[in-house]
């Protein structure tokens, strides 16, 4: 710690302080001693440590009294104790290596070395006994030196003595020199402070006097003898007022004074009688201009404007914005006064306006029972002239509120206080909130009036419904398309139509959710759907299409054509996926009908596969997904259908068939399956002989006459139901065989014993034969000797196109075989088709139920087209594609198409080659048409 010592610092060495500093480390200490002589005895106890153990790096001791010198008493030459050597020995530090070359050094001098130590000690200390002998004689000869030097030193510390006297008188002159410098700054502060109270003093006096000469006399003869019928006298008025203003509102330290406080009360007085007799004229002219406009004629088609009573007002508009200062409460009275009169006119002009309004819709509805473009433009003519005289009034109304009772003078100023002390931080937000203040200020005056707006608003909603429903759809978009130029948050004619909008959504959604409901309900509709009270099977009747798909197919156009590309188009997807689960659940419950002839399957999958039909038209985009779901709900009718009713045609073939599968898994050896007595060639002939090919034909002819009852007259789905179940009959077929080819190989009766599998097979894998062939097509010998008509020869053809086979849908393209009931359902012979004679018609091709011919140049197609085999819509707007077509129907190609080459019909699709490619169209469900499902 010692070590670490660098300054002792006494700080005065002129005055006897307690106090001194130590510099130890970087670190200053300022340390006090309880006396002065304390003080002194630890500064020598500290040179003395120093002196003593650091004699090289001692503090350096400054500004002290005394020299450090005399601190430590002089030692004297004598013999060291042996107290001493051990203090010393104890003490003992290693050399320094400058120390060690002095030495060394000194050994060098004397020709000595190190291991002649006490040799040189010897000579050095007879050399230190000459130098203290010196020394002795020069201190001996220079005593008379010393005795002067000390005489010196005497002088010079009473000289010392005498200057700290004199040091210290300065300084009690000094103090006293700075105590009157202080007393005279505090006097002239005082003075200084006194000076601006004066001034002060006089200004307000000044002002006082100002303010009390401010108003005079003919101020308050102006306001006591107001003539407030006069707008020059309105006008002085004013003045007056905002004069008597200026000092009733001044705050004044002055205001203790009598005279003051008297001449305050006097023109308190004075403003109070002008005040009521103000407010009493503002109340019956409130009410005298309202009674004057009622009396005025006006168009029955338009609001009234009120310029008239906005013009007669506007001259108490500055004493309006004094009341507003000096009379809140009264300035309050008066909007409130305004505001039910204001309210009484306006509903009176919307009485009588909307009365004409609603004149006019009913004279629309008992003119137009159907919805058409015209009365569509007339619905929205007279909405366009409700929103437009409301318009013009309610902002002009708004205008006039805002300048007549100053509502943003207030909230300006507010707002310019907010930014001179806040600064530019925080202006946005404190402008927000001042312009939600000032709309809310208007708000509260001008909603009032306007209050009867709304529910005329709704009974023109409710008569426009009445009778045309869908006219609501018309007038939301067109409100929908002008929202853009009535969104300012100023102005309360936006609230408005805003809250138009919400009351035109609601109702159409109140719309939608009673149709929906219908659509729902649609078995409590009809009798033949009450499932509460069951009926006889004779009673039961054919549900058929529900009406509902069809209703909703209207609406869904009729609404597509309205919204377009609008704004608004996500509520219209709301709507239409609501009113299509609606359908699809009113479809499922008229199928669990128990009053139905047709079983729920025929009308889920007939109902289903309209609707899909439906939404293949609209081609609504938000729809495609449910169009896709609902595809798949009616083929897996039909899948369930064909199922339910294909059952077991050759029953006892399938039990046989189905014991010998058994035989198999039980453990049977395929070889032995053959020699087994049940599985025998006699068994499998007594099996088959129960099937002779009549009773084949008769049970399909039974089957397919079931199938037709159960579907709807002509319903385009009877050739597919049909064709399902030939499959499922076929794959039935498919399987006997290859149980015989498998097990049976043995009995060796494939082509002799099985004629009536091989007759199924050819009736089921035969296209265009829906019907069993009549009995004498099926005998193959009575076929070859029938002869063949040459029906080639044609007057004024040049080719002739012929038909033969299944006639009902529409394939044959000759519209006579469907119109008339009495036409064949099957031509076994072949018929021209006399529409085709002249198309030089060079390629044809037969599709399930449809049929394409092609010239070079031309493609043509009939028949069915529920999958758009024959073409979808041409270019042609409003074109509607039907399911089915009975005549030829022209099937467009692109215009660089080129030459046809062939065509190629499939199931449910068609195939076209051209000179420049392959084109093809309808059902794509396993990318038959060269694109991914």
């Amino acid at each position: 710690m010692l070590r670490d010592v660098r300054i002792v610092d006494g700080i005065n060495p002129r005055k006897p302080i307690t106090e001194f500093n130590l510099l130890i480390g970087d670190k200053e200490y300022q340390l006090s001693a309880a006396t002065y002589e304390d003080k002194e005895g630890f500064i020598r106890q500290l040179y003395k440590l120093a002196n003593k153990y650091l004699p090289v790096q001692k503090p350096e001791f400054v500004n002290l009294s005394i020299p450090v010198e005399v601190l430590v008493p002089q030692t004297t030459l004598s013999e060291p104790s042996d107290e001493l050597v051990v203090e010393n020995a104890v003490d003992y530090q290693p050399i320094s290596a400058k120390e060690e070359a002095d030495f060394r050094r000194l050994l060098a001098k004397s020709n000595l070395s190190i291991g002649q130590a006490k040799k040189f000690a010897t000579i050095l200390n007879e050399q230190l006994v000459m130098l203290d002998g010196a020394n002795i004689e020069s201190i001996m000869g220079s005593e008379q030196a010393v005795s002067e030097l000390i005489n010196l030193l005497d002088s010079a510390l009473d000289e010392a003595s005498r200057l700290e006297e004199l040091l210290d008188a300065f300084d009690g002159m000094l103090a006293y020199v700075r105590d009157s410098v202080e007393l005279i700054e505090e006097k002239d502060s005082l003075r200084h402070i006194e000076r601006t109270n004066l001034k002060k003093l006089m200004q307000e006096l000044n002002d006082f006097i100002y303010s009390m000469d401010t108003v005079s006399d003919d101020h308050i003869n102006i306001l006591r003898n107001a003539y407030l019928s006069d707008p020059t006298s309105i006008n002085r008025c004013g003045i007056a007022a905002r004069s008597m203003s200026t000092i009733l509102n001044k705050k004044s330290p002055l205001s203790s004074m009598t005279v003051y406080q008297e001449r305050i009360e006097s023109l308190n007085k004075v403003a109070g009688e002008f005040v009521d007799k103000l407010f009493s004229h503002l109340t019956a002219l409130f009410e005298n201009m309202s009674a004057l406009l009622v009396d005025q004629a006006w168009n029955e088609l338009a609001l009234q404007k009120q310029s008239q009573r906005h013009h007669a007002l506007l001259p108490f508009s500055d004493l309006m914005s004094w009341l507003k200062t000096t009379r809140p409460q009264v300035y309050q009275n008066t909007i409130e006064r305004y505001v039910k009169t204001g309210r009484a006119l306006y509903e009176r002009e919307f009485d009588r306006f909307f009365k004409n309004i609603y004149q006019k819709i009913d004279s629309l509805n008992e003119r137009v029972n159907i919805y058409d473009e015209a009365t569509e433009n007339a619905f929205i003519k007279l909405l366009d002239t409700v929103m437009g005289e409301t318009r013009t009034v309610v902002e002009a109304e708004q205008k006039f509120v805002v300048r007549f009772f100053h509502i943003s003078s207030d909230l300006l100023a507010t707002l310019e206080t907010q930014s001179t002390s806040s600064g530019d931080s925080g202006g946005i937000l404190g402008g927000k909130s001042i312009e939600k203040q000032f709309n809310d200020q208007i708000r509260s005056v001008v909603q009032p009036m306007f209050s009867n707006f709304m529910p005329h608003v709704q009974k023109f909603i409710e008569l426009a419904t009445s009778s045309q429903p869908l006219v609501l759809l018309s007038l939301y978009v067109v409100l929908s398309r002008k929202m853009h130029t009535y969104q300012d948050a100023s102005s309360y004619f936006s609230v408005l139509y805003g809250s138009a909008m919400i009351l035109f959504k609601q109702g159409i959604d109140s719309i939608m959710a009673s149709t929906a409901n219908s659509y729902t309900n649609a078995s409590t509709a009809n009798s033949y759907t009450n499932v509460s009270k069951r009926i006889s099977k004779k009673s039961r009747v054919e549900i058929g299409i529900l009406p509902s798909i069809n209703e909703f197919g209207a609406l869904a156009a009729m609404a597509e054509k309205i919204f377009g590309n609008s704004e608004r188009r996500t509520d219209l997807e709301k709507w239409l996926e609501r009113l299509l689960e609606a359908v699809i659940t009113g479809i499922y419950t008229v199928a669990e009908s128990p009053n139905s002839k047709s079983p729920p399957a025929v009308v889920r999958f007939e109902n289903f596969h309209q609707l899909f039909l439906t939404l293949s038209e609209l081609k609504i985009s938000c729809l495609d997904g449910k169009r896709k779901e609902i595809k798949k709900i009616y083929q897996d009718n039909i899948r369930a259908y064909v199922s339910e009713y294909i059952g077991k045609p050759l029953e006892k073939i399938h039990i046989f068939f189905e014991q010998v599968e058994n035989a198999i898994r039980s453990g049977i050896k395929a070889e032995e399956i053959g020699y087994q007595p049940q599985f025998s060639r006699l068994e499998l002939k007594k099996v088959i002989s129960a099937y002779p090919g009549r009773e084949v034909k008769k049970e399909l002819e039974r089957l397919y006459t079931k199938v037709e009852k159960h579907l709807i007259k002509q319903s385009p789905l009877l050739q597919v139901v049909w064709r399902d179940m030939q499959e499922e009959f076929l794959n039935q077929l498919k399987h006997y065989q290859q149980i015989i080819g498998r097990f049976l190989m043995s009995i060796r009766i494939l082509n002799k014993t099985l004629p009536c599998i091989q007759f199924c097979k050819c009736i089921s894998s035969s296209s265009g034969t829906i019907p069993p062939l009549p009995e004498s097509e099926l005998d193959p010998e009575n076929a070859k000797r029938k002869s063949v008509r040459d029906l080639r020869p044609l007057n004024n053809a040049s080719r002739a196109v012929y038909a033969v086979g299944l006639t009902k849908t529409g394939s044959f393209a000759i519209p006579s075989l469907i119109k008339n009931l009495t036409s064949p359902e099957i031509v076994a012979r072949p018929l021209r088709i006399a529409t085709l004679n002249f198309k030089k018609i060079k390629r044809i091709s037969a599709g399930f139920g449809f049929s394409l011919f092609a010239s070079s140049k031309e493609l043509y197609g009939s028949g069915l087209n529920n999958y758009y085999q024959i073409g979808g819509p041409r270019s042609e707007e409003n074109e509607r594609t039907e399911a089915y077509y009975i005549s030829i129907r022209q099937i467009p190609l692109p215009i660089d198409a080129g030459n046809i080459i062939d065509v190629s019909a499939g199931r449910l699709h068609s195939l076209i080659a051209t000179s420049k490619g392959v084109y093809a169209f309808g059902d794509n469900a396993h990318g038959q048409c060269g694109q991914d499902p």
